[in-house]
């Protein structure tokens, strides 16, 4: 699990009412705040992938459902302009060690802070990969469990540029059940988002990274926070 330092901001704490074709919840965008070292993942009974022990290219993660029971998250993401040549362009990229194109992530990786691994999409460039920068779609696949309920998410590196990208959640028929626009976190710096109490009936997480005028689209998830089934435990 990750732990973090937040830096002091100016910011106060906003909520958001965001409906959908069948749930409404409150999502908190959560800024920064003046408070020390705090837990991510703090939900109560909540699971969470961050993504730290791998980076590369993958098709799924394996999560602990309970003591006896190891079930997969698949992931996919998909490029609006597809650069690589296999089918999968979901990559885990680390942000504490950014190639030369991302170099502003060094900023947010300093002193105590370490954003560390994010999901994101991959392109290739020659013998090395790099995010990609023209948009695409991210999916996270969480059939396995039946459905989960959702309760927060990190969003990083949506610029201007990328506003009115979103965020949807499937149930097991494919139906839109949850949608938002993910907040406009800036380049290089992130915003966790916690849907209250959850959303439940969740099959599928749908990323969707807009580029606006062929500028943009390089955004990145992390911390998924989800709890298997329909209820969340303390």
């Amino acid at each position: 699990m990750k732990t973090f330092l937040y830096k002091a901001l100016a910011l106060s704490l906003a909520t958001i009412l965001f409906s959908s074709c069948e749930q409404e919840t409150e999502a908190e965008i959560r800024p920064l705040t003046s408070s020390a070292v705090k837990k991510f993942g703090t939900v109560p009974g909540a699971t969470i992938i961050n993504f730290d022990n791998t980076t590369g290219y993958l098709n799924e993660v394996q999560v602990v459902k309970d003591s006896y029971t190891t079930l997969p998250v698949k992931i996919k993401a998909t490029p609006f302009q597809n650069s690589k040549t296999s089918a999968n362009s979901a990559y885990v990229y680390d942000t504490t060690n950014p190639d030369k194109r991302n170099e502003g992530y060094k900023a947010i990786n300093q002193g105590p802070f370490q954003l560390g691994n994010v999901l994101t999409i991959g392109q290739d460039q020659g013998s090395s990969t790099t995010i990609n920068d023209k948009g695409g779609v991210i999916e996270m696949d969480f059939s396995s469990f039946g459905s989960v309920v959702m309760r927060g998410i990190y969003v990083a590196d949506i610029e201007e540029s990328e506003r009115g990208s979103t965020l949807e959640m499937l149930d097991n028929s494919g139906q839109v059940i949850y949608a938002m626009e993910l907040p406009v976190t800036g380049a290089y710096t992130f915003q966790p988002v916690v849907f209250g109490q959850g959303v439940s009936n969740v099959a599928k997480l749908r990323v969707t990274i807009k580029s606006m005028n062929g500028k943009g689209g390089s955004g990145a998830i992390d911390v998924v926070q989800f709890c298997p089934g329909s209820v969340c435990y303390p």
